[in-house]
C-alpha cells in the first residue's frame, strides 16, 4: 500500500483510504456498517480520470500532469487493514489500490482501474463531477 497512512503496528491497524464510489456516505448510507469511519471530504489533485464499472465500482486512472485530468471528489475514511484486504478481494479484475495524490498534497490509497484489463467495460464518468451524480442518474 504505497502512500497509505497507517497507524500503529498491529496487523489490523487502521489506515486512511480515499473512497470515490459505492462506499461514499450518500451511496452506501452507513459507512460504519461497512467497517469504515468517515474522516473528511476531500478531492484529488487534478491529474485523474474517473471511471465506473457495472454502475457500482469506481476507480481512477492517473493521466499525470499532461492535461485531461480532473480533481475528483471523495471521502477519506479509516479502515482496518484486514477489512481492506477483504474489500480488495471482492473488487473486479482490473481494480486495485494505488497511491493517490490529494489536493492538499497528501498521498493515500484509492481504487485505480487498469484500462488494459477492463477494456470497454469501464465508463469514463469524469464529466459527471464525481461518482455520486453519476450513480444518482442510474437510480432514476
Amino acid at each position: 500500500m504505497s502512500g497509505a497512512a497507517g497507524r500503529g503496528a498491529a496487523s489490523d491497524e487502521a489506515m486512511l483510504i480515499l473512497v470515490i464510489g459505492s462506499a461514499l456516505r450518500a451511496v452506501c448510507g452507513d459507512p460504519a456498517a461497512l467497517g469504515l469511519t468517515f474522516v473528511e471530504e476531500t478531492r484529488t489533485q487534478p491529474r485523474y480520470r474517473l471511471y465506473a464499472l457495472e454502475g457500482r465500482f469506481a476507480g481512477l486512472v492517473d493521466v499525470g500532469e499532461t492535461g485531461g485530468g480532473s480533481s475528483v471528489p471523495g471521502e477519506l475514511v479509516e479502515i482496518p487493514r484486514s477489512l481492506l484486504e477483504a474489500v480488495q478481494a471482492s473488487e473486479p479484475a482490473g481494480v486495485s489500490q494505488a497511491a493517490t495524490l490529494l489536493a492538499d498534497g497528501r498521498s493515500v490509497s484509492c481504487a485505480h482501474i487498469d484500462l488494459a484489463v477492463v477494456g470497454a467495460a469501464a465508463v469514463d464518468i469524469t464529466s459527471w463531477g464525481g461518482f455520486l451524480p453519476y450513480w444518482r442518474s442510474l437510480q432514476s
